[in-house]
């Protein structure tokens, strides 16, 4: 057994080693960055986004940025960042409520109701004029408070068992299932929860004996001792009595509340009223679901989660945090939920702060390249919803906790109280019956004397015993974090199914979170014996007295009580942090004042969070109880209107300092003309002269034009305006400078008119209606370039430049749509060919189109089939034609575009290689390799491409106006332009769903290949995909493959890079080749003369 150990425990370390090289933090960058107050200055800092002074001393902060992002003027930016943030700037409230449990592993019983935790449910209207639970007031929380909180978001531990699979393998989501289907239930009631998670489970058998054997596998496997409490027959809901020290007071602000009540009765909720969840993260055990009122969702954006693994070997998930991030109106709010290391032992502590200072300097927020969250969620409905709340404007580097305004953290922190042996220490505290205790002395507590201050009411002497609390004392851990009064007895470790402690023989009566109850009663009478039958493991539960003797079942099992489930809060600015109850034990609902942790002074527009209330939940469902707390958040809100005001005033201000102090700038030409005949893939520069003809430096750059027809805040300055500057198809060098006085620029600006992903091809290619159609014209028109593009001068009028011109298309670079609503129409008539051919300099080509015959039919139907592109039809039909003979050439289709490239001179590399495959077509070699090869020589890339396609513009141009492929062409050629118009559509052929599922999950067969593509492709990509697969296996046929050399890994290969989507960065290993597997399949599924299986 010990070797066994041995040999995992050395796995395990090595596991850890490579997690900590992916864990690491310096995989992103530092996250050290100065902070600042939100609207307040930093001196000498420059803007993150434009690198431009902003002011002499002050920096704005990212949502700001964004704002004032098109704002001409540097100068009336610096008025603004001079303009007290008061001006501007409104504090909300929003009433948040965040919850800790530890659930043991375990699932929630059926019928589990949360209002023992979180108070009654708002989906039965159970808060109403009564939130935070237990408060006597409602004021504390708004003229519109009381009603429920607009955020709820609760952090998990051990949602499953910590098993070695669960910790080291891929752990499942029935448990999160369950969970989030009970705080549905709670927020939005049975109904809702019922449409979104299906209906309730019942009970399983022997589901308290499965859970028993997980818990107690859990402690011996993954903490070092007893295991945890089995699950015990009895109550499992509780008590429904709560300790909560509330206060009162007048609320400071008047405001309009976001979420006001209303409930319809029943099991549901007003629509705009009920819950939805915006974010959702597991790591093994810890799990933390956060839910906003739907009313709330338009002030929310930015959600994002991130994770940290603290536990075995410091990197492995049994132990460590889940953080979510989002913007809540334009201040920056981050809950954190947390499970630290366990352990009552001497020096455990240590341990517990090394998590907490590893989460904070290890937990990062890295956005993605279009705005949403780096690291996934786990419910794929938070996912969705929190993708169409919008971007956050986060800063473009990376961000840690605390680099955020306000910051919530939850969870089974573990911090225990400080105990003794013994035998180290004085009289037990239950000594005598005058409820006389001694002072604490340097030793400390024993396990006796905690259970006697319980039993007395003296929780002053576990609070200064408390380890959390001397750590805090003594600068070792959150520093600068805030935790409310803890008036409620201690959390873990209880007998599941009861109120007992583990190692109590008797019950408290009444309340167990009732501190004030439980002080009241005289010592001997503060408890009762537990009903028979309810003890842990079946035991009796019957005990002696305080005075007597009584064996106890789960000695094993002894904890030291503790507050071991812990709620903090930190801002940013370290002074608004409030608490409405007092500093001292208070009893239960007594209106307490105002208790400031910080003071402000003057007006100030920092976000601040302060706390109503904090208490105890009393369900029994684990050997931990519940906690829970609520605040009210006071986060900042930017007036967009006066955020204009502003910003007129500066420009007010501006023009009477600064008028003689204007840049003076000459345009010309501001009239360009890139010609009717533009082609794809032809450049068209046209070049601009900027003069300064002024005594200052002159500033430029080029924006998007205005919105005339949209109507909003925020327009006149383009304050959300996300429209690029120029259209798709010009490209601008440089696209933005500064001209010293007396000096001149040169702007070239380049009409490129490109397919693939990304292009403008399909878009100009796309019939319109005309607006000067008549009978005798086409009633439909496209490719007109026609268009005006704006270049800003700061602290100088705009200059207006007009484009015109015409795009003639090409079949390349269409869409598979567009090409099938041309029909049997050509892209380009005959005399529009022949014009283009003579603008673009082939004469050649001119007289081949002239004397070129129209394409035959071939083959398409009128029955009602979906048929490829006339122009892939030809293609294949030149391919096939003549007995195939083009297929019996060396290196048809693999080798064809890079053997293109090298009769031009271009891509020496590939088509290096591409000329060694051809040299020995039968030499055989691994198959990955064999595949990987063929891949590598695709010129896939979009210079590649750009060469490629004006070696094939001629033969283009003749498919274009509806030609047959001339007699004599180069097969490898007919090949390269098919490859061509793959790699040309604006999207890619095998979409990228497909390509993922492909990745993901291999088919094994042909026909699970074909099932997974008739699945996810359309109808037109299944009938381009056939055609395609037909040429492809014709190629394999033993009298061409006999003489070209093809296998069918190779075609695969190369047909994967053309047709299928470029994997990520930071793909699967393996994923290439499981991409062109679901191609190898479907080559091999069929013969030359069918399409199965797609068909």
């Amino acid at each position: 057994m010990k070797k066994l150990l041995a040999n995992i425990g050395g796995k395990v370390a090595a596991l850890a080693d490579d997690i900590a090289s992916y864990n690491d933090s310096t995989r992103y960058g530092s996250t050290s960055k100065p902070t600042g107050p939100g609207p307040g200055s930093v001196p000498g800092v420059k803007s993150a986004s434009t690198g431009r002074d902003v002011d002499a001393g002050a920096v704005l902060d990212p949502v700001l940025e964004h704002l004032l992002r098109n704002v001409r003027s540097r100068h009336v930016r610096q008025h603004f960042a001079r303009t007290p943030a008061t001006e501007y700037t409104q504090l909300r409230e929003v009433t948040i409520q965040v919850a800790t449990f530890n659930v043991a592993g375990k699932k929630p019983p059926p019928g589990l109701k949360l209002d023992d935790w979180l108070g009654a449910g708002p989906a039965t209207g159970g808060m109403r004029g009564r939130w935070p639970p237990g408060a006597a007031t409602t004021t504390a929380v708004g003229a519109n408070g009381g009603d429920g909180p607009d955020m709820l978001a609760v952090g998990f531990a051990e949602i499953v068992p910590l098993s070695a699979g669960n910790v080291m393998g891929v752990w499942g989501s029935l448990h999160v299932d369950a969970w989030d289907r009970c705080l549905a239930v709670y927020l939005n009631g049975e109904e809702w929860a019922t449409q979104r998670y299906g209906p309730s489970a019942p009970a399983a058998a022997g589901q308290a004996a499965a859970g028993a054997t997980a818990a107690t596998l859990l402690d011996t496997k993954w903490h070092g001792g007893g295991g945890a409490a089995d699950a015990a027959p009895g109550t499992l809901n509780g008590s429904s009595a709560t300790a909560i020290c509330t206060g009162g007071g007048a609320n400071p602000r008047s405001y309009s509340k976001v979420s006001a009540a209303g409930v319809t009765g029943g099991s549901s909720v007003q629509v705009d009223q009920e819950y939805v969840q915006v974010a959702s993260k597991q790591l093994v055990g810890v799990y933390l679901s956060v839910w906003v009122r739907r009313k709330l969702l338009p002030e929310i954006r930015g959600v994002q989660v991130t994770t940290v693994a603290t536990g075995f070997g410091g990197y492995l998930g049994n132990k460590g945090a889940v953080a979510a991030r989002m913007r809540l109106y334009d201040s920056s709010l981050v809950f954190v939920a947390s499970h630290l290391t366990a352990g009552e032992a001497e020096g455990d502590e240590l341990r517990r702060n090394a998590d907490m200072h590893e989460i904070l300097r290890r937990a990062i927020f890295t956005s993605a390249p279009d705005g949403g969250g780096a690291v996934a969620m786990t419910a794929a409905s938070a996912a969705l919803i929190s993708a169409s709340l919008g971007p956050g404007h986060w800063p473009s580097s990376t961000s840690g906790i605390t680099d955020h305004d306000l910051v919530i953290w939850v969870g089974d922190l573990n911090y225990r109280i400080s105990t003794v042996p013994s035998a180290g220490t004085t009289a037990s505290l239950a000594a005598g019956t005058t409820g006389e205790v001694r002072p604490m002395g340097q030793l400390g507590l024993t396990d006796a004397d905690v259970r006697a201050a319980i039993r007395t009411g003296r929780l002053d002497l576990l609070l200064a015993a408390d380890q959390l609390n001397r750590e805090r004392a003594a600068g070792r851990v959150f520093q600068g974090w805030h935790e409310g009064r803890l008036t409620f007895l201690p959390t873990y470790k209880f007998k599941m199914g009861t109120h007992v402690y583990n190692g109590d023989d008797l019950t408290p009566s009444g309340s167990a979170g009732s501190l004030t109850a439980a002080a009241a009663m005289p010592t001997a009478a503060a408890f009762a014996a537990p009903p028979s039958g309810e003890g842990d493991d079946g035991d009796s539960g019957a005990a002696a007295g305080p005075g007597g003797t009584a064996a106890d079942p789960e000695k094993h099992k002894r904890r030291t009580p503790a507050w071991c489930d812990r709620i903090l809060w930190w801002t940013r600015t370290g002074l608004r942090n409030q608490q409405t109850h007092q500093t001292h034990p208070s009893p239960p609902h007594a209106v307490a004042g105002h208790g400031a942790s910080g003071t402000a002074t003057g007006p100030t527009v920092a976000p601040g969070l302060r706390q109503l209330a904090y208490w105890r939940g009393e369900l029994t469902v684990s050997d931990h109880k519940p906690v829970a707390a609520a605040f009210v958040a006071e986060v900042v809100s930017y007036d967009r209107r006066r955020i204009e005001g502003v910003l007129e005033a500066g420009m007010r201000a501006v023009d009477l300092m600064q008028e003689s102090l204007r840049p003076r700038v000459t345009v010309e030409p501001v009239v360009l003309e890139a010609g009717e005949w533009v082609a794809l893939g032809r450049p068209i520069p046209m070049r601009v002269h900027l003069t300064n003809t002024g005594t200052v430096e002159a500033i430029f750059h080029f924006v998007p034009p205005p919105h005339p027809g949209r109507r909003g805040l925020g327009d006149k300055f383009g304050l959300d305006d996300e429209t690029p500057p120029l259209p798709p198809w010009l490209v601008a060098m440089p696209a933005e400078g500064v001209v010293a006085p007396g000096e001149s620029c040169e702007i070239t600006l380049t009409v490129l008119v490109e397919g693939g992903a990304g292009g403008a091809a399909a878009q100009l290619s796309d019939e319109r209606p005309s607006s000067s159609s008549t009978a005798s014209s086409p009633p439909l028109t496209h490719g007109s370039l026609d268009s005006i593009v704006i270049l800003r001068v700061e602290d100088s009028g705009d200059k207006f430049i007009s484009i015109g011109g015409r795009y003639r298309r090409s079949f390349l670079g269409m869409s598979l749509e567009a090409l099938s609503r041309l029909g049997s129409r050509p892209p380009l008539g005959l005399l529009e060919a022949v014009e283009l051919a003579e603008h673009l300099g082939l004469g050649r080509t001119k007289q081949e189109l002239e004397g070129a015959p129209v394409a035959a039919d071939d083959g398409s139907t009128d029955d009602g089939t979906v048929d490829p592109p006339k122009e892939v039809r030809a293609l294949v039909s030149e391919l096939l034609g003549n007995s195939a003979a083009a297929l019996r050439v060396p290196g048809i289709l693999v080798d064809s575009a890079a053997l293109v490239l090298a009769r031009a001179g271009h891509d020496d590399v590939a088509a290096a290689a591409a000329a060694a495959a051809q040299a020995s077509p039968a030499a055989t070699i691994g198959g990955g390799e064999e595949a990987a090869a063929a891949a590598a020589i695709q010129p896939t890339s979009l210079e590649a491409q750009r060469a490629l396609l004006r070696q094939l513009e001629p033969l283009r141009l003749i498919l274009d106006a509806g030609g047959r492929v001339p007699p004599g062409t180069d097969p490898h050629d007919v090949a390269a332009m098919l490859l061509l118009w793959c790699g040309q559509l604006p999207y890619p052929l095998i979409p990228a769903a497909a390509a993922d599922a492909a990745a993901a999950a291999p088919p094994a067969s042909p026909a699970e290949a074909a099932a997974l593509l008739r699945r996810l492709c359309s109808p037109l990509q299944l009938a381009v995909v056939s055609e395609l697969l037909r040429l492809l296996r014709a190629a394999l046929e033993p009298a061409a493959a006999d003489l070209n050399g093809l296998t069918a890994a190779r075609l695969a290969a190369a047909a994967a890079a053309w047709w299928m989507p470029p994997l990520p960065a930071g793909a699967v290993a393996g994923a290439s080749s499981a991409q062109r597997s679901l191609l190898t399949l479907l080559i091999a599924g069929g013969d030359a003369s069918s399409s199965w299986p797609l068909e």
